[in-house]
């Protein structure tokens, strides 16, 4: 009966250090990663079980993507600075070769275009959605390629 409960707090424990592990790796990222300005597209759906969220399109997931990127696949798209935004500059198969100021980010080709794992921003409860005129991301990049949002901006001022 010993052994089991020190198999049941082990178990426990590692599922604990996981889960503060992964955490901990997410504010990493939004913390310390390079943060870069896209310009963004909003839908504002709401569901009743998640409440009100807004969907965000991307003008970085325009960018021509190669015919053998099939839906579900993965590929990558090449950014670089616009004035205040980045822009998508083209999309490969596998990881390209960076110029002079250039990053690279993961994305998913789905059967409306690219996803990037940021299109979804949660509004907070009683909130609604708000009217701007303009929206904006602050996304930081991690060293794998991968998309977080850091802050939402809507008529430049951060919202909520």
């Amino acid at each position: 009966m010993k052994n089991a409960t020190r198999w049941f707090w082990a178990v426990v424990a590692a599922q604990v250090l996981f889960l503060l592990g992964w955490a901990g790796w997410h504010e990493h990222v939004r913390s310390n990663a390079p943060v870069i300005l896209l310009k963004t597209r909003p839908v504002d759906p709401q569901d009743l079980l998640r409440g009100d969220y807004m969907i965000l399109g991307y003008e970085i997931a325009d960018v021509a993507v190669p015919e053998s990127v099939k839906a579900g696949y993965e590929c990558w798209v090449v950014l670089e600075p616009r004035g205040e935004y980045h822009a998508a500059v083209r999309a490969s198969v596998v990881k390209p070769a960076l110029g002079h100021g250039q990053i690279a980010v993961r994305a998913t080709r789905e059967s409306r275009g690219l996803a990037f794992g940021i299109e979804h921003f949660y509004v907070p409860e009683g909130m609604g959605t708000p009217r701007f005129e303009k929206i904006e991301v602050e996304a930081a990049v991690s060293a794998a390629g991968q998309l977080a949002i850091k802050r939402v901006l809507l008529d430049g001022k951060e919202y909520p």
